[in-house]
């Protein structure tokens, strides 16, 4: 019943799936063969992704891994975690094949921890969407950041700052049916590309 909910409000407010972008990304150059989610909740992307792909996922939320292990355990190329950003050994990764997806983590992690992922990530490809504060925000944007249950929203300038040798977009009024604004933040990956595939919706700052 909890699920049926949770996407009839997702459907309200989605403008379009995070994930149709994100795909986009994982296809890239058709150079990987593993997928890392980090805060996968109950793994949508695993929807459209093709079989071809080892997926891991890692989540706080122990209800989502137990109901993902339930519903692809005859799935021998996915497997779910009960483990959060700072306590993922990423030494089990081959940083050439792997990417790492990670959506709606970073501003509910502290730095510190934000700055231990990048010291174990800095060979492979990344994409990250997140939260982000820009001067010239709509009112109603603001008040929904301020309202957020993440301690951890931050200014476009502060994300630049925490994550370097990243490449940022921010993605206007792109994926919610209200306005709000995403960071999308990159390693290894061809920026040009990158901006192919947001097109119009693109806020560059």
């Amino acid at each position: 019943m909890y699920s049926y909910i949770y996407r009839f409000f997702q459907s309200l407010i989605l403008k379009r799936s995070f994930y149709d972008d994100v795909l986009e990304i994982i296809n890239y150059a058709n150079k990987f063969n593993q997928v890392v989610e980090i805060g996968c909740a109950d793994s949508l992307i695993l929807k459209k992704l093709k079989l071809s792909f080892f997926y891991h996922g890692y989540e706080i939320e122990k209800n989502y891994i137990l109901k993902s292990k339930k519903l692809y355990k005859n799935e021998k190329k996915y497997s779910f975690f009960n483990k959060g950003i700072d306590q993922i050994d990423f030494r089990n990764y081959n940083p050439k094949k792997t990417i790492i997806i990670i959506v709606g983590v970073f501003h509910h992690v502290d730095s510190n921890k934000i700055k231990k992922f990048m010291e174990k990530t800095k060979d492979f490809t990344v994409y990250a969407i997140d939260a982000v504060r820009i001067k010239d925000q709509n009112f109603l944007t603001k008040f929904l950041l301020n309202n957020d249950k993440g301690k951890f929203v931050r200014h476009i300038d502060d994300y630049k700052k925490l994550l370097k040798d990243y490449d940022f977009l921010i993605a206007r009024n792109m994926y919610l049916r209200f306005p709000y604004d995403h960071l999308v933040s990159t390693k290894n990956i061809d920026y040009q590309f990158l901006k192919s595939i947001f097109k119009k919706n693109l806020f560059t700052n």
